[in-house]
């Protein structure tokens, strides 16, 4: 049984560069990292602020990821050809859709994502990140819908294996490969996955809390 729900599998990368709001998204104080990064005008940092705050501390996670989606949008405006900020768009998407069931909005959603995924990795093919959100996408789909969700369990295997061996100590890759093993019944994969990831130091609280899924999936492997 999977431990947490879609919305929480959900991953989303950080932005690079040392700011007061990546300060304070490493110290998991997400609300305040949303406004930090919304009075320097980093509209993708806004976005991962608001997502973290809607996946982890968020009683209502509605206008959370609203505000995500709004910052992603306009990081995606603001810079058409940063990969990143692609990846972070379709992340906050996919989370929206997670929460849509199985809806035509949802789906809409859904594709949405999809589509910023595979924009991300057309920008920035060796973004692994990228490419094990996009397993995600493919293996989530799959579950939920078979072939009339458009998922192909064929290449969520096949984007996973190709960022699990490019990047096999991103704590985040990781992570979403053990989701992926997890949709395509590959325990076997998914326990491997599991431990690489608890064998890492984490690097920020959005990491400490990706280790706490890894740890409750891997405690029903066992």
């Amino acid at each position: 049984m999977r431990v947490l729900p879609l919305l929480l599998s959900l991953l989303f990368p950080v932005t690079a560069l040392a700011s007061p709001a990546t300060t304070l998204l490493a110290a998991g104080q997400y609300a305040q990292a949303y406004e930090a990064a919304r009075t320097a005008g980093n509209d993708l940092e806004a976005s991962d602020a608001a997502l973290a705050e809607a996946l982890y501390h968020a009683a209502d996670p509605r206008v959370w990821l609203d505000r995500a989606v709004d910052s992603g949008r306009a990081a995606t405006h603001a810079a058409p050809d940063d990969a990143h900020a692609h990846l972070t768009l379709g992340t906050a998407l996919c989370s929206q859709a997670a929460r849509g069931g199985y809806t035509l909005g949802a789906f809409r959603l859904s594709r949405a994502c999809r589509a910023e995924y595979e924009r991300s990795l057309s920008l920035n093919p060796d973004l692994a990140e990228t490419r094990a959100a996009l397993a995600r996408w493919h293996s989530g789909a799959w579950v939920r819908a078979g072939l009339i969700g458009g998922g192909s369990p064929d290449t969520a295997r096949r984007l996973a294996a190709a960022a699990q061996a490019q990047e096999p100590a991103n704590l985040r890759v990781l992570v979403q490969v053990g989701l992926v093993a997890l949709d395509l019944r590959d325990s076997g994969w998914a326990r491997v996955a599991f431990q690489q990831v608890l064998a890492l130091a984490p690097a920020d609280a959005q990491e400490r809390a990706l280790q706490a899924v890894a740890r409750a999936n891997l405690d029903q492997l066992r």
